[in-house]
């Protein structure tokens, strides 16, 4: 079942929140480092808490296997046309539930989202490094926009 997250959810979500960002740090220890517990409770509870947020989340007997934070963004300049795109800031299938199809069914539910909002894309920020996400994402249909580069030093 698909449906949007509320404060019940906070703990599991806790959970699924730290064990992707272990993943971040494990790929990624230059840039990721793991905070305490509490930091993660307190960011999630502001996320369902802020009414430019939404969290929707993948249900399965009870048990919550994925969610995706979202928000809905409008962009408005004067050298750009105006648009309205789905943004995703998280996105995470619990890992002993990936390869299920639960990824594809979250990532539908936030097109529909979208789409529900009168946006025009669904976008996205992943690590080049995490190469099983961005397959995900090619999968579903999304292409590079524009490529963000770093040179360490």
């Amino acid at each position: 079942m698909i449906r949007n997250a509320d404060i019940n959810d906070l703990e599991r979500l806790t959970e699924l929140f730290m064990q992707l960002h272990r993943h971040h740090v494990e790929i990624m220890p230059q840039t990721f480092i793991m905070p305490e517990r509490e930091w993660f409770l307190g960011r999630i509870s502001e996320i369902l808490n802020d009414s430019g947020h939404t969290i929707i989340v993948h249900e399965s007997g009870g048990v919550i296997n994925g969610y995706a934070v979202v928000k809905i963004m409008d962009v408005n300049t004067e050298d750009k046309r105006p648009r309205r795109m789905c943004y995703i800031d998280c996105f995470a299938v619990s890992g002993s539930c990936r390869r299920q199809g639960i990824g594809t069914e979250l990532f539908n539910a936030v097109k529909a989202f979208g789409q529900e909002n009168s946006c025009t894309s669904v976008q996205l920020g992943v690590c080049a490094c995490n190469t099983d996400a961005v397959r995900f994402y090619e999968k579903m249909g999304l292409a590079p926009r524009t490529i963000q580069m770093e040179m360490r030093i």
